[in-house]
This record gives C-alpha cells, sequence and structure tokens, in this order.
C-alpha cells in the first residue's frame, strides 16, 4: 500500500457514519487530487499528502458538510424517541385506604430523562447536523405524545393544562434538536481546505 492509499484509509476512517456513495465519490476525488498534486511535485507524494492537511482533519471536516448516512440518522432518531419515553409526565394516581381520596404522585424521573434528552439532542444536531436533530427531536415529541395517548386508555389521569404542557415541551424538543445545528451551520465558515 503506498502512502497515499494509506492517507485515503485513514481519511476514510475519519468519515465513518457518512452515506457510503457520498463517501466514496469524495475519496475518488481526493485520489484524484492526490495524485495531480503529487504530479505537479515532481512525483512527491509526501509533499501532496502534507499539503492535504491532517487525514483525521480532513475526514471529519467532509462528515461535517455532509452529514452522517440514514443508517445513523435512524439510529440517532431511535435514541432520541427512546429517551422520550421516560419523560412523559406521568401522575399515578393511589387510593389512600383510610379516607378513600386519591392523590397523585409526580413521576420525578421524567425531569431527569428530559434534562438527558435534551442533552442527546444537542449533541446530535451538533455533531451530526440539523437534519439529524431535527429527525431525532420529531422522535422525541411523537414518542411524549404517543405514550401520553396510550396512557389516556388507561386510569391515568391528565388534566388540559398538563397535556398543553406536554403538547408545548414536545414541540420545543424538535426545535431543540433543529436550532442548534442549524446555527452552528450558519456561524462556521467553511475551511478553505475542503
Amino acid at each position: 500500500m503506498t502512502s497515499a492509499d494509506e492517507y485515503l484509509a485513514d481519511v476514510r476512517r475519519s468519515m465513518a457514519g457518512m452515506d457510503p456513495r457520498v463517501r466514496e465519490d469524495i475519496l475518488m476525488e481526493l485520489q484524484s487530487h492526490l495524485a495531480e498534486a503529487s504530479a505537479a511535485n515532481g512525483g512527491n507524494a509526501a509533499a501532496a499528502i502534507t499539503q492535504m492537511g491532517p487525514p483525521a482533519r480532513v475526514g471529519r471536516g467532509y462528515r461535517d458538510v455532509y452529514g452522517y448516512g440514514r443508517g445513523f440518522q435512524f439510529l440517532f432518531a431511535s435514541i432520541a424517541g427512546g429517551l422520550a419515553i421516560l419523560t412523559a409526565p406521568v401522575l399515578m394516581g393511589t387510593q389512600e385506604a383510610a379516607t378513600g381520596i386519591a392523590f397523585f404522585v409526580p413521576n420525578f424521573l421524567a425531569i431527569p430523562a428530559l434534562l438527558v434528552l435534551v442533552g442527546w439532542l444537542l449533541w446530535v444536531s451538533v455533531r451530526a447536523g440539523s437534519r439529524a436533530g431535527l429527525l431525532a427531536g420529531i422522535a422525541a415529541g411523537l414518542a411524549r405524545v404517543l405514550v401520553v395517548l396510550a396512557l389516556l386508555m388507561t386510569s391515568a389521569v391528565i388534566t388540559a393544562d398538563g397535556l398543553a404542557v406536554l403538547l408545548v415541551s414536545s414541540a420545543l424538543l424538535v426545535l431543540v434538536g433543529w436550532l442548534p445545528g442549524t446555527a452552528k451551520q450558519a456561524w462556521s465558515r467553511p475551511g478553505a481546505d475542503l
């Protein structure tokens, strides 16, 4: 294996998670560019590789531009949906045996799970892009609504105010999934080396 092949293999590893077709097109372009740069330097492949920059930075730069493939986006959305199930604000009614009066105990798991979910959505949006973040946010919002709809079939107590808070907070999860990636893309400058 030549040093150019090793360099391209390192770039390929840094582009893990990208759509394979996009990744292979980029690698063919890089291979062609390396061959041209090497020929321009009198056959010096090492100089051409040095001009391109570190393979990890080049691969991550392309992944930042083109994003993750559909498989990874589905994985990110599935994790968000799974976490969202734990965030449904459920009030569980219990009967006091002596008085016959129902009282409600909040599910305290919902708040820490919601914080973890928001952190996950922020990470996905910033690292994988606004499209992946938006999909994860939609999956999270839908999962929360579906959990509450399922609870309506049971004896769970859901108030109109609680339902409104759930719907608004679920919509905000979609925004949390989409906005940071969009802001990062708008505020970052494209690298001159890509």
